[in-house]
């Protein structure tokens, strides 16, 4: 993969202080995670001839919408959950009325760290692509999905949910890279595609494990397609093929 420690730049991007919102981004983030989004993003600007230094801002910026994400999802609103990542949820620990606001915070400072560390026009172009991928009819539009299907358990609700909630922040990390690339609009698309049927793969792997569907099947067919579109490629995407395996196969 990139060879860079993301918790490093996350911690760097990260807000520095004692007041309860800053611990509770914090502890959020920083506490654990594949990080399989930054990595996406990374990978997609280095087979594509860019710079880390050029990224690694948008990377950062992905993941903390990731984790916005996850604590409003576990929020007794969403899917009342007690645990995450085998520890307890922000919630849990810093209350519900915090863990809102944490997610908020985290929202706002991801675009806040694009737009101070991308030269502005691209900075313009992958903030709206991100606000495209994450907003109603995107990730939100899923979580929205998902309430639904906890009521009546449909698998037209589940596909549509997969698709918005999980495989569009995929997608959009992998464009994301490939723009901060400078990449021709066919690598970008190229790169766009591999993310969508990567994070539909990643969610059925997921649907797997938590027994929603058996997805196992499906997840090596869609990640095959996924591998597909990095042909242009050639052996520069041998580790972002390496990184999708390794997701598919994953048992957690």
């Amino acid at each position: 993969m990139a060879n860079i420690n993301i918790d490093s730049h996350l911690k760097r991007y990260l807000p520095k202080g004692d007041d309860i919102i800053k611990k509770a981004m914090r502890y959020s983030v920083l506490s654990g995670g594949k990080r399989i989004r930054p990595l996406l993003a990374l990978e997609a600007s280095r087979i594509c001839g860019g710079n880390v230094k050029d990224v690694v801002h948008v990377a950062c910026a992905i993941e903390f919408i990731h984790t916005y994400s996850l604590i409003h999802d576990d929020l007794p609103a969403m899917d009342n959950d007690d645990l995450r990542r085998g520890k307890p949820t922000c919630h849990k620990v810093f209350g519900e009325a915090n863990a809102i606001l944490a997610g908020d915070a985290l929202l706002t400072l991801a675009f806040n760290v694009i737009a101070r560390h991308t030269r502005p026009k691209m900075g313009a172009v992958i903030i709206r692509e991100i606000a495209q991928a994450i907003g109603d009819d995107g990730m939100v539009g899923g979580q929205a999905l998902d309430l639904e299907f906890h009521k009546k358990k449909n698998r037209t609700i589940l596909r549509k949910m997969n698709l918005l909630k999980t495989a569009k922040l995929f997608e959009v990390s992998a464009k994301a890279g490939a723009l901060s690339a400078g990449a021709s609009a066919a690598k970008t698309k190229a790169l766009q595609k591999f993310g969508l049927y990567f994070g539909l793969s990643f969610q059925a792997v997921d649907d797997h494990l938590d027994r929603e569907s058996d997805g196992r099947k499906e997840a090596f067919v869609l990640i095959e397609k996924a591998k597909k579109e990095l042909l242009p490629f050639g052996k520069k995407a041998d580790k972002m093929k390496a990184l999708a395996d390794l997701a598919v196969t994953r048992t957690i």
